[in-house]
């Protein structure tokens, strides 16, 4: 009996223990923060920043919009289908808002010199009408059924004296993180920051803390955006008025970001039919922020291989809709990329496999020549030849592969149609680790296998054999804090290419395990 593998059975198993016991507590830890969040929510919303009132609420079947009734500013937008975390009793996301800790995310509109206070004229479940203490002017948010969007009309009701009057519609924002990022690493947001197209680039985009200096530009139909992991909040331009989309950082340490769309100035009896706005505030679902607005969708980060990305979400999507479960369409374009795939993957397993057979010979050649390094060479390339085999020809299908790989990476990451969606079993949520680490280590089984399958490299140091050996330990390793989607879609993919290989190798008369890299 062969020790060491007892041993490394053993500190596998361990470890593997270590990292559900790590997996449980961090359960724990979004339990109390769950808790912490339902009691820390009433003494947050009890007393606005800057403000001297409570709420006022609308709501359709998709958000909950909370207003100032004395600012006109809205406050709070939380999403009713998008709840914080995978429970029943759970609160939805909240992407406007604020906390006790100093993180505020709020929208304001009306007129640049004006800033009187409002009262409430009107409200009902979802359309709210203020008018200004001084009868100036009036302001009207409602909500359209069963959408994200949001609508303000900004109105000079009043008899002034023709001044001028620039409306304007706001976005603030602090640079820190909201209360319901508490949640753990992946509740947090990927990416935090602004972003805009322009009359000449139909996508800006940059961190928030890059935001060092004023930007400024006129644009019809466009969009400015504050965005995040999963969620957006945009304000979207009309296609018949030009508007000065207006990017501003902060004034000192602790200040708000604001991003802006301005109005031509105008007078005020010119205010009376109504100035319109529109507001998105919601998920990032592809399919559905291009109806909105042109280039829209693009604030979703699909990565460096974006026109790989886009066409593999839409038929995951697709797929889903015939299957309706996250996780086997994952499965099944996984298979679908694979028969895709195989001309070329067969033609790398031939080469691998014709590569293998000649393990013995390469090996006898290697013994004969060791201290003659260009007959060495030279031999080995005669035996090449000899035996139609390409030393490179396995790489090709990994080298192939990997920017599909990376593409799905941004997908799953990105995607939140995959947030809190179960695949069978212990798999509750494809946008989360493996509670159970069960597909890494499956995937550390399939990937040793899938080693032994594999033809040594010849000359290939004793030393980078043995590192090799631990190399499915260190990838799952790596699986073990990626979104389970992602690791589902490896354990497939590298289950689906042992069959195929083996079946090359019985083929070409190369299937004997003991001969490989692990061997």
């Amino acid at each position: 009996m062969n020790f060491r593998y007892l041993y490394i059975a053993l500190v596998i198993a361990f470890a593997y223990m270590l990292f559900l016991s790590w997996g449980q507590d961090s359960e724990r830890k979004k339990e109390l923060v769950e808790a912490a969040y339902i009691e820390q929510i009433e003494i947050d919303e009890e007393n606005p920043p800057g403000e001297s009132a409570g709420f006022v609420e609308i709501q359709n079947q998709k958000i909950i919009v909370r207003v100032s009734p004395v600012t006109g500013k809205i406050w709070e937008v939380r999403l009713k289908e998008h709840t914080f975390l995978k429970n029943k009793d759970s609160l939805g996301v909240r992407v406007f808002g604020f906390n006790d800790e100093g993180f505020k995310f709020y929208l304001g509109s009306g007129f640049t010199t004006n800033n009187s206070n409002y009262r409430v004229a009107e409200i009902y479940s979802d359309y709210l009408a203020l008018v200004s203490e001084d009868g100036l002017v009036a302001k009207k948010i409602s909500l359209k059924d069963d959408d994200y969007e949001i609508f303000i009309e900004d109105t000079f009701i009043g008899q002034g004296k023709g001044d001028d009057l620039t409306p304007y519609v706001a976005m603030y924002r602090t640079d820190g993180k909201a209360l319901d990022a508490r949640g753990g690493f992946f509740e947090n947001s990927s990416y935090t920051g602004v972003a805009f197209n322009t009359p000449g680039d139909p996508y800006v985009n940059s961190r928030l803390r890059s935001v060092d200096e004023k930007q400024e530009f006129l644009q019809t139909g466009g969009w400015i955006a504050f965005i995040q992991k999963y969620f957006m909040a945009a304000i979207l331009t009309p296609g018949d008025r030009e508007q000065t989309l207006t990017v501003i950082p902060p004034q000192s340490n602790g200040g708000v970001y604001v991003m802006a769309a301005m109005s031509q100035p105008s007078k005020d009896f010119d205010l009376r039919s109504g100035v319109k706005h529109r507001i998105f505030v919601g998920p990032k679902v592809r399919t559905d922020l291009m109806t909105r607005a042109a280039d829209l969708e693009l604030t979703i980060d699909m990565g460096w291989f974006w026109f790989l990305a886009q066409p593999l979400m839409m038929m995951l999507s697709m797929i889903n809709g015939f299957v309706g479960n996250w996780g086997l369409s994952i499965v099944l374009l996984t298979i679908i990329i694979k028969l895709l795939f195989w001309p070329i993957s067969a033609k790398g397993f031939a080469s691998m496999a014709k590569m293998r057979s000649a393990g013995p010979k390469l090996k006898e050649i290697q013994e004969r020549y060791k201290d003659d390094r260009q007959k060495l060479g030279t031999e080995m390339m005669a035996l090449y030849k000899k035996e139609k085999i390409n030393p490179a020809g396995g790489c090709f299908p990994m080298l192939l592969q990997m920017p599909v790989f990376i593409s799905f990476f941004f997908c799953l990451r990105e995607s939140v149609e995959l947030r809190h969606e179960s695949f069978f079993f212990w798999i509750q949520d494809l946008s989360a680790p493996d509670p159970f680490f069960i597909l890494p280590v499956v995937f550390a089984g399939l990937m040793y296998l899938t080693m032994q399958l594999n033809p040594q490299p010849p000359g290939m140091d004793p030393t980078q054999a043995q590192v090799m050996k631990f190399m499915p330990l260190m990838i799952a390793g790596i699986f073990v804090i990626m979104p389970s989607g992602l690791v589902l879609y490896s354990v497939a993919n590298s289950g689906i290419s042992l069959v195929q290989q083996r079946a090359m190798y019985k083929k070409y008369g190369a299937s004997d395990f003991n001969s490989g890299v692990g061997g």
